[in-house]
């Protein structure tokens, strides 16, 4: 059953709340004395009036004041006079009777508030009939119907009434005054950003005025286009697929040195840049602009500033498959026809002369199709060559099945692992991995007495993709090229080997290698003969810093000895790196929780062999919200500044309200950004908690500066402009002052309704102009810019690079773009300088401004003193 609307007892029977006498009051005291009309006009509106009369005749008496004339019953009875207005209401009997009944103007400021207050509650009743009216407009939405009810009852709770049509005669008495409180000292007629020249060109940020602050995504933090991200499905996905796609569930790595599932939230296209490939010791390689950040054991740095030799971070562990099965006859040959056949002739073929492993094969041939049979052939060098085909003249399903899987027709050099292999569950992928190992791969001891398993293709693809394979078992492989005798000549090779311990105990109970388990029991009898020791998955030497900062002042033999390590006399302090036990048990005597997550962590710290350029190439970037790195090529790398610093500015400075919507980053990383510029520490050590002694006075200074600062936060992701409008008119209402600033980061990001993206941006802007104009703030919002820049020689942002939509610069009030000369000529004179491009602005000039950029902290600072406008 329906519920039931009531509207009984709504009070539509009644008088709407007046007091024509307090009314009359007014009136009478504006006539009797000259001054009462200056204690009332900035309170009381003429629309307060519930007699229409009664509002005419003040409306007369507030003329006459704004031109600074008597407002005694004389003149106010001329000026309706000579407005024809005097017989509509009541003539000159009607203003005597007011002056009659009124004695003195004294209680006047108390009548007013009468009035108004009466006012309001028609104001009140008559909003309620509209919500009502609202509630049935089934067609409107329902987002929609709740804004406009709010912003209903908000203009009532304001007191600001829309006003309609107002005569230019006020508006100039307005403007004349801003003019002469200007020309008695207020410099700036908008809201001063902190930036002196920024400010002397703009005279501030105007109320009402949509602002676009526009940049280049990232400034550079970009990928090749073909570098390849594992997903959660198991599935690998080059970025450029990523970006077209545009969705994405990727790992990347948490403040807990544990990787962890997350979902890209925004996909950039940032064309043609420079490019650098980096090698690393374990053969890892992926190509990234310069400016690109890697994780060291101290924080993200740019490529630009690590050297050959450096250490960074990659993954020692991915425990990331799939879901999907396939028969594990398919599986045995996909590895098989990879390791040791042959793909290009008319029927598959197979070499290997372990008779297990031929065996195998052909039990695998057998169950993948009934009607095919393996036909065996021997070379004249005694090398056995297994056929699987079909009867004369019939199609052999196991061509077909190798055309649709992408693997029928390569070469040697060309084979790789298809997609359906990287989603598989767990036990399939060890299946795939113990095949393939028996075709090309060994187990060993080395002549030295070291362990060693290992495989050997003349693919680098499939080398880099078993690499990766293996990875998700804990294993570290590094990969080495290699030359190879072929026939008479020689040709390129790529070697996986695996030495480490820990790896070839995980590889022999997890993978194993078929056909040469006897190899495989003599290496683990070795393994397990010797005490295990490594030179490979080390923490870099600088952990002791680290180490250093967290045990203060207690002397480095009483913490080793408290440790419980022999020799506790001689620990190597800052001459060795540390291997994870060492790490462990200094972490825990210490109960340091951040250097026992570095000690257990996912990662391994993998060193630089090269760095090199490649040449200019396209680049694309991924969004990672919250933690704002994922792992490309098996490698952890990175992923706003200037408008963070505009709201800081404007909340310290002038201690007015701002409202920071991000749509990026969550509120938690804009405080760490804001703290770690107040405090001058770099962010990471603020999110890893490797803080130093002399660094915690200025932290807690820091916290204490920012938490009287009037920010306030809404890191909702997708808002809508309602939903923005409704937070800020709460925040305008709870502070009881006008806003200072709005800032939306960023533009792209928001959510809109339109039959494509350009319409829905288009009335978004709209949107954002009329919720500057309606709650009188200024609206920053930050905006992409296309990736036209990069195909220029000139690099400096123009107006047609704004992203998407036309209307962005048509709606903006002031178009404000940001460019760095520094990320393309690194050699230029202005290195750490921004320039702050004005590209358009209504109310005033356009230009250039230079200020100071500090990449440490993301922070933008004046390049001269202020001085005087």
């Amino acid at each position: 059953m329906a519920e039931e609307l009531s509207f009984q007892g709504d009070g539509s029977d009644r008088l709407p709340p007046q007091n024509i006498e307090a009314e009359e009051a007014i009136l009478g005291g504006i006539l009797l004395d000259p001054e009462a009309i200056g204690r009332v006009s900035e309170s009381l509106i003429p629309e307060a009036f519930y007699i229409s009369a009664h509002k005419d005749i003040y409306q007369a008496a507030l003329r006459l004041h704004s031109q600074r004339k008597p407002t005694d019953l004389l003149a106010v009875i001329n000026w309706l006079a000579d407005h024809d207005m005097l017989a509509r209401i009541g003539g000159r009997n009607k203003l005597a009777s007011l002056v009659d009944r009124t004695v003195s103007a004294v209680n006047i400021d108390a009548l007013a508030s009468l009035v108004t207050e009466k006012y309001l509650r028609r104001q009140l009743i008559k909003t309620g009939n509209e919500i009502v009216h609202l509630g049935f407009e089934t067609e409107t939405e329902l987002p929609i119907v709740f804004d406009q009810a709010e912003q209903k009852v908000f203009n009532v709770t304001q007191e600001r009434p829309q006003s309609g049509l107002i005569h230019i005669a006020d508006t100039l008495i307005n403007a004349f005054q801003d003019i002469e409180d200007r020309h008695q000292g207020v410099a700036l007629p908008g809201i001063p950003c902190g930036f002196y020249d920024l400010d002397a060109m703009t005279t501030g940020f105007q109320r009402s005025d949509l602002i676009i602050v526009a940049g280049r995504p990232s400034m550079g933090k970009c990928l090749h286009e073909n570098a390849e991200i594992l997903l959660s499905d198991g599935s690998i996905s080059t970025i450029k697929e990523i970006y077209h796609r545009r969705q994405a569930e990727l790992i990347t790595l948490g403040d807990d040195w544990k990787f962890h599932l997350t979902q890209a939230s925004a996909f950039v296209d940032d064309g043609i840049k420079p490019v650098f490939g980096v090698t690393t010791r374990l053969g890892r390689y992926i190509e990234t602009t310069i400016t690109h950040p890697y994780l060291t054991i101290n924080g993200w740095r740019k490529l630009s500033e690590l050297r050959v030799g450096d250490k960074i971070a990659v993954p020692r562990k991915i425990d990331v498959f799939g879901t999907e099965s396939i028969r594990e006859c398919e599986v045995k040959l996909l590895a098989y026809f990879i390791g040791d056949g042959c793909l290009t002739d008319s029927t598959p073929e197979f070499t290997n002369i372990n008779s297990r492993i031929q065996n195998d094969f052909t039990y695998a041939v057998t169950s993948f199709s009934d009607k095919l049979k393996v036909r065996i052939e021997i070379r004249s060098d005694r090398t056995p060559i297994l056929y699987a085909g079909m009867c004369q003249g019939q199609k052999n399903p196991l061509t077909t099945w190798l055309e649709n899987i992408g693997l029928w027709g390569k070469k040697a050099d060309a084979k790789i692992i298809p997609q359906v292999i990287f989603k598989l569950e767990r036990s399939q992928v060890s299946l795939f991995l113990n095949r393939l190992f028996a075709t090309d791969g060994w187990a060993t001891l080395l002549t030295s007495g070291q362990s060693q398993l290992g495989y050997c293709t003349v693919s680098e693809k499939l080398a880099r993709q078993i690499q990766h394979l293996l990875l998700r078992f804990g294993i570290i492989a590094s990969l080495k090229k290699r030359s190879v005798k072929y026939k008479d000549t020689r040709r390129q090779a790529w070697q996986l080997d695996i030495t480490d311990a820990q790896s070839i105990k995980s590889f022999i109970s997890e993978i194993g290698i078929f056909g040469k388990e006897d190899a495989l029991t003599k290496v683990a009898d070795a393994i397990a003969q010797k005490r295990y020791q490594t030179n490979r998955d080390l923490i870099p030497i600088e952990i002791w810093q680290q180490i250093a900062t967290a045990k203060g002042n207690e002397p480095w033999t009483l913490l080793a000895q408290r440790a419980g390590i022999q020799g506790y006399s001689n620990i190597h302090v800052g001459k060795r790196a540390l291997s994870r036990e060492r790490l462990w048990i200094l972490a825990s005597t210490l109960e340091n929780l951040p250097l026992q997550q570095l000690a257990a962590s996912d990662v391994y710290w993998d060193e630089i062999v090269s760095i090199e350029s490649v040449g200019n190439k396209q680049v694309y970037d991924l969004t990672i919200p919250e933690t704002h790195n994922f792992v490309a090529n098996d490698i952890c790398v990175h992923n706003t500044a200037f408008c963070l610093n505009l709201a800081h500015n404007v909340a310290t400075s002038y201690k007015l309200p701002v409202a920071f919507f991000s749509l990026e980053m969550s509120k938690e990383q804009l405080v760490q950004r804001l703290l770690a510029s107040e405090a001058q520490i770099e962010s990471g050590y603020l999110r890893s908690g490797r803080i130093s002694q002399t660094q915690w006075e200025s932290l807690s200074r820091a916290i204490g500066i920012l938490s009287e600062m009037p920010i306030y936060i809404d890191d909702t992701p997708n808002i809508t402009v309602t939903q923005m409008r409704s937070q800020a008119r709460r925040l305008q209402a709870e502070q009881k002052t006008e806003l200072g600033l709005i800032v939306i980061d960023y533009l792209q990001l928001m959510e809109g309704a339109g039959d494509n993206r350009v319409q829905e941006l288009s009335k978004i802007t709209r949107n954002l102009k009329g919720l500057a104009r309606e709650l009188s703030v200024p609206v920053i919002a930050l905006s992409q810019l296309s990736r036209g820049v990069e195909a220029r020689t000139n690099k400096r942002p123009m107006l047609s690079d704004l992203r998407e939509s036309g209307s962005i610069e048509q709606d903006a009030d002031l178009v404000i773009m940001l460019y760095r000369d520094e990320y393309y000529t690194p050699d230029t004179p202005d290195r750490g300088v921004a320039e702050v491009i004005i590209a358009k602005h209504r109310n005033g000039p356009t230009g250039t401004v230079k200020l100071l950029f500090d990449p440490l902290f993301t922070k933008f600072k004046n390049l001269a003193k202020p001085s005087n406008y």
